[in-house]
């Protein structure tokens, strides 16, 4: 059997050893659809859920594959994308962490009494508002 070099790779704190060239395909991973809450959605993203991979990992390793050609998928992940963008916009404007943005989002989601599906649709539809307001010079603003 001739020698095969197997090259350490870092992920999520653990070192993987592949070989090099190997051809790797995706992982076929299902976002949560139990997730009812900011803090959950937080978790799934930036950590994962107990036992998954952590969708920001998959984002970084993967970019768009792992979820490509799975529409209902790719139309998850987008809508759940409005949560983490708007707790990173609320972390830069006001100049805080991120947790602590991600407490400010999701006190808000309590307070609008809305399910976490409605609240994502809410928050792409400020966000279209607002960057429609950024784009149009000239436009009074409220």
């Amino acid at each position: 059997m001739p020698d095969v070099k197997l090259e350490p790779v870092l992920e999520d704190n653990n070192v993987d050893f592949r070989i090099p060239g190997a051809e790797e395909t995706p992982p076929e991973y299902r976002m949560s659809r139990a997730i009812k809450t900011i803090e959950a959605l937080w978790q799934e993203w930036m950590t994962g859920l107990p036992g998954q991979p952590a969708v920001s990992t998959l984002d970084t390793r993967w970019g768009s594959q792992w979820r490509a050609g799975r529409r209902s998928e790719v139309q998850w992940y987008s809508l759940r994308l409005e949560v983490i963008r708007e707790i990173r916009r609320i972390s830069k404007a006001r100049r805080i962490a991120e947790i602590s943005a991600m407490h400010a989002v999701a006190a808000d989601h309590r307070q609008s009494s809305r399910s976490l599906d409605a609240f994502c649709k809410q928050l792409r539809a400020s966000r279209k508002l607002r960057e429609a307001g950024q784009r149009a010079p000239g436009r009074a603003r409220k």
